[in-house]
Parts: C-alpha cells; structure tokens; sequence
C-alpha cells in the first residue's frame, strides 16, 4: 500500500462537510455504530433502512475522504466531465465530493439508489453542500436495463453488497458506461477485475493510504483513510 501525507484537498473537504451539514455529525448512536462495527473485524453489511442516517453521521466524512483519494490517485481531471453518475449512492459522498473538487457549473450529476430514504438523504447533503453543478435524483434498481451514455460512472461500496454483479460480466457491462471508478474493500475490487469483460479495461488501479492530523481524528474516526480502487474504461 502506498503511505502519503494527508492531501490538502481532504482537509477542505473534511473541513467543509464539518461546517455545512449536520448529517455528518456524529452523534452516540453513530460512536457506538462505529464500535460495533470495529469489534466484527469482517466486511460489514449494513441495514440501509434502518440504519442509513447513522451509518452517513458515522462514516460519511471518512467515506467521502476515501473517494477524494481515489479521485486524486485516478488522475483524472473532474472539470472535465459533464455527465456523471453515482451508482448507489447511498447518501451521496461520492458525486458529493466529485462535485466538490471539479467545482464546474456545467456538471450534471445523477444520484441512482433503490431507496427513497438514501435519495433523500442524498439530496440534503448536495443541498447543504453549496457545490456548483445540476443535480438529479433516481429511484432505481441496479444494474439498469438499458446501457448508459455516461461519461463517468462512480460507485463505492456497492460491489460489497452485490456480489452476484461483481462476478458477471454482464452484469457489470450493463452498469458501467463510458468509464468508472470504483472504490470498495481490496478482495472486491480484485474480484471485479477478474470478472470484468475484454473491452473494459483497468487503466489505473491504487492502494493508497493517508494518515489524518491529530487534530481532525474525531471528525474522520480514524487515524488514517485507505482506498482501494480502480479506473475502468471502455475500450
């Protein structure tokens, strides 16, 4: 894994989340959610609809921190896409925090889940955000069963739960447009990758981990951000 000092785009955005939104505030469900999931040392699923606002008021800055550096290491340059999609969504710190750094008028942003109260939750978070863009909010269920035109797709952590789509190729064909970025724990992105169809290719992968300052560890809960990930695109 690659060890780095903690990106000054991660503090803004830590920052930001801080200030602009409640939501990310944790409170002592969400200290005791981060407990419980700590003690159960495996891949934790989480109940969406029961536990959707404490899970965002737990993990959502330390999330959209571990999306931040996958955005960072993909070397990508977010400005220049205008017709992007954050599948799953959940409460939207992906398409959050993509927003954030591309800081483009012109984005179109689409949030996709099958939960309404994610999508609510979604819509709070970009509302509270102050981020510049055109955003859109879809009930539905995933993969869609037609192709998409996107020009970049991003998805966290819904491979994990999905595990019947991470090991079909078609399955993953049919969700991914132009290209994706993907961030999810090490063994489900390596399953991806030997699933994927010949004609999307991995143009970067990365392990990347951040210790964070002192000072911010109460906000992020941890003491450092790991993201594994990848950069597909269609060949």
């Amino acid at each position: 894994m690659q060890q780095g000092t903690f990106p000054v785009e991660l503090a803004e955005l830590a920052a930001a989340l801080q200030a602009k939104s409640g939501i990310f505030k944790a409170d002592q469900e969400a200290l005791a959610l981060r407990e419980e999931v700590e003690s159960a040392a495996r891949i934790f699923i989480f109940d969406h609809e029961t536990q959707a606002e404490t899970f965002t008021k737990a993990y959502g800055i330390k999330n959209a921190l571990k999306c931040c550096l996958a955005l960072l290491s993909a070397n990508i340059e977010p400005v220049k896409y205008e017709n992007v999609r954050d599948l799953g969504c959940g409460s939207g710190v992906f398409g959050l925090t993509f927003a954030f750094l591309a800081t483009n008028p012109r984005l179109h942003l689409t949030f996709v889940d099958q939960s309404p109260l994610h999508l609510n939750i979604a819509q709070t978070v970009l509302t509270d955000s102050g981020c510049a863009g055109n955003f859109s909010f879809l009930n539905q269920t995933l993969p869609p069963d037609l192709p998409s035109n996107s020009e970049l797709d991003l998805i966290s952590y819904w491979f994990c739960e999905n595990g019947h789509v991470a090991s079909d190729a078609s399955l993953i064909d049919r969700l991914i447009g132009r290209e994706a970025i993907i961030v999810d724990y090490e063994k489900v992105i390596s399953g991806i990758v030997d699933h994927l169809p010949k004609h999307l290719v991995v143009k970067d992968r990365w392990s990347v981990e951040s210790d964070v300052p002192l000072h911010m560890r109460d906000i992020v809960g941890d003491e450092s951000v790991r993201s594994y990930g990848i950069h597909i695109v269609r060949a």
